[in-house]
């Protein structure tokens, strides 16, 4: 009995003085809107991101916006072709934390105009600061216009804006050292 005391002893005394981390999940909604201009050239090099397919168009996207996360920066790389589009995006809060997503979305048809509606998914891979070990997924709408070469008559590369909105759920550990 005095051994099985000891022990108990020893390991109360053991888990009070190791350090505890608590760490809970807390299950946030993200809404958010963002303006973004992008670039998109024939994908010759056959590149793919967060493990898609290349597609036909190597696209760059870069903006801003607004979210219930505070404001955030917005920078997607995807390829696309036949309607469809895959990539990595990272959204940027002003201290520099880092929330990553893999996109995917299907355009339908545009209108005379060239404005072309999508819809997608985001799916949350993590990121760094307060946005570490993040998970959870968004849908999204989309409207893209194609300004240039549509224009000029010229070729590539093909560049324009899309706007963004976006609803869903993120899981974030909070009590982390967000290291």
């Amino acid at each position: 009995m005095t051994k099985l005391l000891g022990s108990l002893g020893l390991a109360a005394m053991t888990f009070a003085v190791a350090p505890q981390a608590v760490l809970a999940e807390e299950k946030v909604p993200i809404e958010a809107s963002f303006a973004v201009a992008f670039s998109a050239t024939p994908n010759t090099g056959n590149v793919a991101y967060c493990g898609g397919t290349p597609l036909t168009s190597a696209i760059e996207a870069h903006g801003d916006g607004f979210s219930t996360l505070g404001a955030l920066g917005f920078s997607l790389q995807k390829t696309g072709g036949g309607g469809l589009f895959h990539g990595c995006l990272t959204l940027t809060a002003p201290d520099g934390d880092t929330l990553t997503a893999t996109y995917d979305a299907v355009a339908g048809a545009g209108n005379a105009n060239n404005f072309v509606p999508a819809t997608g998914t985001l799916t949350f891979t993590g990121g760094t600061g307060r946005f570490r070990g993040a998970s959870g997924s968004a849908t999204f709408t989309a409207i893209f216009d194609r300004f240039y070469p549509a224009s000029s008559g010229g070729t590539v590369p093909l560049q324009g804006m899309a706007f963004y909105l976006v609803h869903g759920k993120l899981s974030i550990r909070s009590g982390d050292d967000h290291e």
